[in-house]
């Protein structure tokens, strides 16, 4: 697990003179990682630049903090939600303290802390600390920013894992429409709050005891399916036998199979369902 900015090394040196060239060329390859093949591979250049600049810049620096929360971000997504729980914990303290608590990028680091936490098992948490962020996510960055729409979509997985899988799925309901009309159907926050939705759906179907499959969810369970959002094929069919049951439609899978590659989930769901 990588270590926090100042880790079992003991607190980062005070930051030397360096010129903006060598500034600039760590934050190149900083921001270079989100190029990188794969996920190990970022987070392996991340981890070194990270490193370079609380040597070169100072733990402070704001371009130092970025690199670890971003860092973090990268260990959340990539698995290691325990390990970006410990490092986004000490980023977030450390940018509150050096960028002041209502900087973008401190709040930034709080949102990812909290992503982190749901996925490492506490969506109590998790959500409760998304509820009192995503207002002030909403004032700083505006309704329509990703990190907030993030966030929102957040806060109602982390709802749902609380096991009030009837709010979640509202919210959800509610949040794929205007997601869908901010960022266009092609974004990956819409993709990701459709693949919530759909991986819910099951369950809201027990709790409510079946019936008619809205269409903002019959559209996130196609979704789910032409990505490929499973583990293995046997998850994957019993998923199919739900939306078929929830729709009274058979042989499917052939109607899947057939959809073109980069059709667009509405499209494809017309096209399964038709």
């Amino acid at each position: 697990m990588t270590e926090s900015p100042v880790g079992s090394f003991g607190a980062a040196p005070e930051a030397a003179e360096v010129s903006p060239e060598v500034r600039g060329l760590l934050v190149r390859l900083r921001d270079g990682a989100f190029e990188a093949p794969t996920p190990d591979g970022a987070i392996h250049l991340l981890d070194r630049v990270a490193r370079e600049m609380t040597s070169l810049l100072g733990r402070y620096d704001r371009e130092t903090l970025v690199a670890w929360r971003q860092l973090g971000q990268f260990r959340n997504e990539s698995g290691d939600a325990a390990g970006a729980v410990h490092l986004l914990g000490q980023v977030s303290v450390d940018m509150s303290q050096a960028l002041g608590a209502s900087d973008r990028e401190t709040l930034h680091a709080q949102a990812d802390l909290a992503f982190a936490i749901g996925n490492a098992g506490n969506g109590h948490d998790a959500a409760l600390r998304l509820r009192h962020l995503v207002p002030v996510l909403r004032t700083e960055f505006g309704a329509q920013h990703p990190l907030v729409l993030t966030a929102q979509v957040q806060q109602a997985v982390n709802t749902g894992r609380t096991g009030d899988v009837l709010t979640a799925v509202g919210e959800l309901m509610q949040l794929v429409p205007v997601i869908e009309q901010a960022v266009g159907d092609e974004g990956i926050t819409l993709a990701e709050a459709r693949a919530e939705l759909g991986r819910m759906v099951p369950q809201w179907r027990r709790v409510v005891g079946g019936g008619p499959l809205p269409p903002v969810m019959a559209v996130a369970m196609v979704h789910r399916l032409i990505v490929w959002d499973f583990g293995s094929d046997k998850e994957a069919d019993a998923y199919l036998t739900e939306l078929e049951r929830a729709t009274g439609r058979k042989g499917l899978a052939a109607r899947l199979a057939a959809v073109p590659d980069g059709m667009t989930a509405p499209h494809a769901t017309a096209m399964v369902l038709g």
